[in-house]
């Protein structure tokens, strides 16, 4: 298997033309687990969490696709079919705290939880080997589960990589002062939009499900343990960084970057 034409297959659904602008204040909660990803999950108890996930099944080649920050399995939703007609057997995965699976205060969320959390789940799914397709945090906890020893992981595709990006100290501290989760739970509705279309270099009609579903989420009850999750992950990803030990790394690895990418490196903290 070669992982670039992997790779293009997987980036050229996420490239997205502009939207007329929808408001959901007064549209009914939609809670995490009613959210329709458009294929099915599984739970189960996951080194000592529930974690929901997605299997295509097959016997070609296994992936396992893990989302970014603030996000869910369901972000995948337009790759997972395409990838399962190409041969591939998909594993695409909610992290713990976000999505459908379980949301505890208790958690230790941080990038080594989750590469130990992914590394049991495909142990569980008996999965000798497989790529690991990150997505910007994700691709963090990719590359720690390979850092971390992990026996599953044949090939890294790391697609705008967190945990590569240097920080001053000023810069880590501001980023998880200003991050909270009263930050997140207060972000207005117009913010969410501008938050999510300025990720896309065309944002498209047939994108406005993500600011409805987040838009919509915020009026969950579970939605201050996913506030508190999203800080504690950025917290986390300044707190474990990778690029100190890319030298380690002793599988194949593919990266992909985004020419005008509005997030990493951030503009915002760099110029």
């Amino acid at each position: 298997m070669k992982s670039l034409p992997l790779a293009l297959l997987i980036t050229v659904t996420m490239i997205a033309g502009c939207s007329s602008a929808r408001f959901y204040h007064d549209a009914p909660p939609l809670l995490f687990d009613e959210v329709d990803y458009g294929f099915a999950m599984t739970k189960a108890d996951i080194n000592g969490v529930t974690v929901a996930w997605h299997d295509s099944g097959g016997k070609g080649p296994a992936l396992l696709l893990v989302h970014g920050l603030a996000s869910n399995a369901g972000f995948w939703r337009y790759n997972v079919p395409d990838l399962h007609a190409a041969g591939y057997r998909v594993i695409v995965v909610d992290l713990p705290g976000y999505g459908k699976s379980g949301k505890a205060y208790a958690t230790p969320y941080g990038m080594k939880f989750y590469a130990e959390t992914l590394d049991a789940l495909l142990g569980h799914l008996d999965i000798k080997r497989a790529t690991v397709v990150g997505h910007s945090m994700g691709s963090q906890i990719a590359m720690t589960m390979v850092l971390g020893g992990s026996p599953h992981v044949q090939k890294l595709i790391l697609l705008s990589p967190a945990g590569i990006e240097r920080f001053k100290d000023g810069e880590g501290r501001w980023l998880k002062g200003a991050v909270t989760p009263e930050f997140v739970i207060n972000t207005p509705e117009d913010r969410i939009r501008i938050n999510l279309t300025s990720n896309f270099y065309n944002w498209r009609d047939e994108l406005e499900w993500m600011v409805e579903e987040r838009a919509r989420m915020a009026k969950d009850p579970d939605f201050e343990r996913f506030a508190y999750t999203v800080s504690r992950c950025v917290a986390a990803m300044i707190e474990e960084p990778v690029w100190q030990k890319l030298g380690s790394i002793n599988v194949p690895v593919t990266i992909v970057g985004g020419e005008n990418d509005n997030l990493i490196p951030n503009p915002y903290l760099h110029g």
